[in-house]
């Protein structure tokens, strides 16, 4: 097992071992920005029987496969617009994008269902690497099957056997890691892309809009133009639009858009009461309309207090202001419910962008 230092061994030469390791079907262990992997030519059966080797049981779980780039990625598997979404606004970047395989990879690093994990990552050395090499390489951590992620070559050799660490040709050395949650799985091969594992990505870049408002009255417009387009969703799922942004730039009126469109004229701000209840009937959907103000909730134990989980279910339409406060809660709560979010920021638009305080710039995604 040779390791080379990538702060003391020129990138030219970095590449061409790892290559050559990877070349004659053997492995490599890599550094990410999530953690250390263990790398092989997928497509190479021998390569690929080292790696479950070397990760031992898996009860059937796929592997990911890392790219270098989009190009690389539609050559192995099929991109429909929700992966496409993401491969373009994204990545490279800490997330597995599942796809619908085409089978050029050894098959068993795909899923019974014939679908494929796909990551870019955000590490240059890697990408380069992966494009001198022309072929995908395995993307899954360092590590036994089970055990701990390593972030540095002595937490990924204590955990390994003799026998184990035979199976290892290269090592790429890149010192201590920081400890950075695995990568977001997005399974894309659905009507709608869902989440199989949580990581730290903030999907609000995606499909993202703009609009200048310049009074309260275009900000319940916009309320209602997105509820109009999305109602639809709401026979099937929870709609939630969670608002962020600085203060006094029209998120309470946002909400009194939605209750102007089901017929509610009395909204008011929740921030006392941190939540306001709305039953309503209307176009074959009868839900309840929650306006939720979590400006004052004391910490994130205040916000599960509210039971966001509880109240995800279809019908339902939820406004949630200062999101910022409350996304971890919010994320933890729609995994695994009939949920469609949609992101707004709202900000004051400065004296230098040559509009007065009223005016205010709304992004939405």
């Amino acid at each position: 097992m040779k390791i080379l230092s990538i702060n003391n061994t020129p990138k030219v030469n970095l590449v061409k071992e790892a290559i050559l390791s990877l070349s004659k079907g053997n492995l490599i262990i890599y550094p990410t920005e999530t953690c250390y992997g263990i790398g092989a030519d997928a497509t190479n059966a021998k390569a690929v029987d080292k790696v479950l080797e070397f990760k031992g049981f898996r009860k059937g779980k796929p592997i990911s496969v890392a790219v270098a780039d989009k190009k690389m990625a539609t050559a192995y598997t099929r991109i429909n617009p929700s992966a496409e979404n993401i491969l373009t606004n994204l990545l490279p970047g800490p997330i597995t994008v599942v796809c619908e395989g085409k089978h050029k990879v050894d098959l068993r690093l795909e899923s019974e269902t014939g679908t494929l994990g796909l990551r870019i990552p955000d590490y240059p050395l890697v990408l380069g690497i992966i494009e001198k090499f022309g072929k995908p390489i395995t993307a899954t951590s360092a590590n036994p099957s089970g055990a701990n992620n390593p972030y540095s070559i002595a937490d990924a050799i204590k955990l390994l056997s003799p026998k184990k660490m035979k199976l290892v040709d290269l090592v790429l050395n890149a010192g201590e890691l920081p400890v950075n949650p695995p990568s977001v799985v997005v399974d894309t091969t659905q009507d709608q892309p869902e989440i199989l594992r949580k990581g730290k990505i903030d999907f609000s870049k995606l499909n993202a809009k703009t609009i200048i408002s310049a009074s309260p009255k275009e900000t319940k417009a916009l309320a209602m133009y997105l509820l109009e387009r999305n109602w639809d969703l709401l026979k099937d799922k929870c709609l939630i639009f969670a608002l962020q942004g600085d203060l006094g730039t029209g998120k309470t009126q946002f909400a009194k858009g939605i209750g102007s469109f089901i017929g509610i004229d009395k909204i008011t701000s929740p921030t006392f009461t941190i939540v306001h209840e709305y039953p309503f009937n209307l176009r074959e959907v009868r839900g309840t309309f929650y306006h939720i103000d979590v400006w004052r909730a004391q910490g994130d134990k205040e916000i599960r207090n509210l039971g966001l989980s509880r109240i995800i279910k279809p019908g339902n339409i939820i406004a949630i202001e200062w999101i910022q406060k409350s996304k971890g809660v919010l994320e933890d709560s729609i995994i695994g419910k009939p949920a469609n979010i949609i992101w707004l920021e709202l900000n004051h638009l400065s004296a230098q962008e040559g509009r007065s305080e009223k005016y205010r710039r709304i992004r939405f995604s």
